[in-house]
């Protein structure tokens, strides 16, 4: 296992703990998580058209939470997108691999990066608006109540040949 498989497997259980502790004593508005909106900055978002014949794209970003306290993601959506989840290039896709990003934990002062090989999400039946050199946005929901709208910026596939997530 690499270092960044063990990583980002770590933070899926803290984020599961999290989430189990989140869920026991629900957040009011004025506790860590109204921060969320100043402590997370999400980058270099884009999107890539993998298997064009069955609208199938893998998304690729980096999360940062510059704040002092964990923040939780509680989900991904974007209307460009029939569907919406987690997937791990080296990894079987289990529904607790795809639903990773419904129940992140974004501990303090921590980067997270999502690229090509590793943890990314996964867009089926996107829509007419996923050309290359176009945009889409993806929407961030966070416990708590805020969102962060995300332009991905749109990348073709890799070569002519249908490629795998």
């Amino acid at each position: 296992m690499t270092r960044h498989a063990l990583l980002i497997g770590l933070l899926v259980l803290m984020s599961q703990a999290a989430l189990s502790a989140a869920r026991a004593a629900p957040l009011a508005p004025d506790d860590d998580q109204a921060a969320t909106g100043q402590d997370i900055v999400i980058r270099d978002a884009s999107i890539q058209i993998l298997r064009p014949k069955r609208r199938i794209a893998a998304g690729y970003f980096t999360i940062e939470n510059r704040g002092k306290s964990v923040h939780l993601l509680a989900g991904v959506s974007s209307t460009a997108c029939h569907n919406l989840f987690a997937h791990h290039t080296e990894q079987e896709s289990t529904s607790d691999t795809a639903t990773l990003f419904a129940h992140l934990a974004l501990p303090a002062e921590t980067t997270l990066v999502f690229p090509p090989g590793g943890y990314h999400l996964i867009c089926t039946g996107y829509d007419d608006s996923l050309h290359p050199g176009q945009q889409i946005t993806i929407t961030f929901h966070f416990m708590g109540g805020a969102t962060r709208n995300v332009p991905f910026t749109v990348q073709p596939p890799a070569n002519t040949e249908e490629t795998t997530p």
